[in-house]
């Protein structure tokens, strides 16, 4: 059996100075996060975890001396960028998207922390550092208490109660404050009413009654404690190591004759061509074919909308895996290639235009959702995907393409927070609305965020809003407040948010004149069965009406 000893454990030893550190700030940290999340509703809380933990990881570096590249530094804009934001905007699939970005930035910096690589590696080591991260996240935290007991030299007879002598002043104190903590609290518990009030919420955690969720917080701490210290172990030690990237050397050796791929190739570029030739009509007219054809705007606009955008983003990753996979020794069979998948590329691009424009037509008839304006700016960001990977093809640097699609997921989730996606979807259905086009009050009403408030309160109040349609602005806003009324608990500052804020200043300011708004009052009888006999119950709620469609407001209590 292999003996442990310092000098066989010095290729695996977890190389850092202050081995309990990261477990204990981590320990730290999730506790902090627990007392801010627990039983709250989003706010501050994720983007105050986020700063605790980059500050945790920079002052972990400086205490082990490690030396982080200012490339490094560059990912905290995409981190701090989607925390920050979720404080500013409320919409769920923003929020969504911005926490999304959040972690891959952060996964992103603990893989490449101390080497600063990040801007050269490729999918595949991208992939690989994830992979090994989430070892590091698994066995790390295990790996430094065993390693230090290994490496530790045993103490010499006269100082085995070393660490006792250490401990002991702190136990001794412990021992003395106790009581006195229990003495001088009584006393202030009966000078206080609001202190007796916070001591006594603080012990009702240890009531019999919420054992079951003290142990459920305590595990959910210990476990995310356990992971966070493998992440920043890794970052501390596992990112250290420099990667030999080499562009040339594939990860799997080309296979595929250039016959295979030119013939794939060439039979998709067919038939894309041929679907484009028939729609080509579409992409100047599509309105007036239309009527000719005698479909609705509906039929027209989801008939294959999504089918195209799957074809679209299909089509790039069959030219990635031919483009990895296809042997291109010679330079004319590289040229054919590179011709063949261009003119993929730009056929994969009116594609996209035509389901662009399919969707155009439908908002145009319908008005805008989330999903509808999600799609325009996924559409936007997929055709710079395809002008990328052109690009990228015409000069060899496929290699740059995970790159490409960090700055471009980046430039998506920036766009939905430069655009304020339920503002915006507000303002362009209230457009549609004053153009002589039904308003859709209900999608207003219940399907968007606080996001929405100022763009209705700005609608309602400009001068140019028809008088029949600030009437409904003023039945939506009334309504909300309602909803808003009923539904509102006292919010302490971790949950404290922007959107939240303004909607509350906003609805404060115009107050009176909403509460005297008349929104009208239904009752709706049902029956039911229980046992032999038959029961009827009587359902109140209130509701306003717009264009003679009745908008359910909410339930009298």
């Amino acid at each position: 059996m292999t003996e442990h000893t310092p000098e066989n454990l010095k290729e695996t030893q977890i190389q850092i100075a202050t081995p309990f550190l990261p477990h204990i700030i981590s320990l730290f940290i999730m506790v902090i996060f627990d007392q801010l999340a627990w039983e709250r509703k989003f706010g501050m809380q994720f983007f105050l975890l986020v700063i605790m933990i980059l500050l945790a990881l920079f002052i972990m570096a400086r205490v082990e001396k490690k030396q982080v590249p200012w490339r490094s530094y560059l990912l905290l804009a995409p981190i701090l960028l989607g925390a920050t934001m979720t404080i500013f905007q409320k919409a769920f699939s923003t929020t969504f998207f911005n926490i999304v970005l959040t972690l891959s930035g952060l996964a992103l910096l603990a893989i490449t922390l101390l080497n600063g690589q990040w801007t050269e590696y490729r999918i595949r080591e991208v992939a690989l550092g994830i992979l090994l991260l989430i070892e590091s996240m698994i066995t790390d935290p295990v790996k430094i208490f065993i390693e230090h007991k290994l490496t530790q030299k045993k103490p010499p007879s006269g100082e085995k109660n070393q660490t006792w002598r250490k401990i002991r002043p702190f136990f001794i104190g412990l021992m003395i404050a106790i009581p006195l903590l229990l003495i001088f609290g009584s006393l202030l518990a009966s000078a206080d009413l609001i202190f007796r009030e916070h001591l006594s919420s603080l012990f009702d955690l240890f009531k019999i009654e919420n054992i079951a969720e003290l142990l459920f917080r305590a595990f959910y701490i210990i476990t995310l404690g356990y992971f966070l210290t493998g992440a920043y172990v890794h970052a501390l030690v596992g990112s250290a190591k420099e990667k030999n990237i080499s562009p040339d050397k594939p990860l799997v050796q080309p296979f595929l004759g250039h016959v295979e791929a030119f013939t794939v190739l060439g039979l998709v570029n067919l038939l894309f061509l041929s679907f484009i030739i028939i729609q080509f009509r579409y992409f100047f007219a599509g309105q007036a074919n239309i009527s000719i054809e005698g479909f609705t705007y509906a039929e027209y606009a989801r008939r294959g909308f999504f089918e195209l955008i799957t074809v679209a983003v299909l089509s790039l990753g069959v030219f990635y895996l031919l483009s990895a996979f296809t042997k291109r020794a010679a330079r004319a069979n590289k040229c054919i290639f590179s011709a063949l998948g261009i003119l993929l590329m730009l056929q994969v691009g009116c594609m996209l235009i035509s389901a662009f424009q399919r969707l155009s037509l439908y908002e145009a008839a319908y008005g805008f959702t989330t999903l509808r304006a999600m799609t325009y700016i996924f559409m936007v960001w997929l055709g710079v995907l395809i002008i990328a990977v052109t690009l990228m093809e015409i000069f060899n640097q496929f290699k740059r393409l995970a790159l490409a699609l960090l700055i471009i997921f980046f430039g998506f989730t920036l766009t939905l927070n430069l655009l304020n996606l339920d503002r915006f979807i507000t303002q362009r259905n209230i457009e549609h609305a004053r153009a002589g086009n039904p308003l859709d009050a209900s999608y207003l009403v219940h399907d968007l965020s606080v996001d929405s408030v100022p763009a209705l309160f700005e609608a309602e109040q400009a001068l140019e809003t028809p008088p029949e349609l600030k009437e409904a602005l003023t039945a939506i806003l009334a309504c909300k407040l309602t909803i808003r009324d009923n539904s509102r608990e006292e919010r302490s500052w971790p949950e404290w948010h922007f959107s939240e804020s303004t909607a509350d200043r906003l609805f404060e300011k115009h107050r009176s004149r909403l509460e005297s708004y008349p929104l009208s009052l239904n009752s709706e009888s049902y029956f039911y069965d229980e046992g032999d006999q038959r029961f009827e119950e009587t359902y109140q709620y209130y509701y306003f009406e717009v264009g003679g469609e009745e908008i359910y407001c909410m339930p009298v209590d």
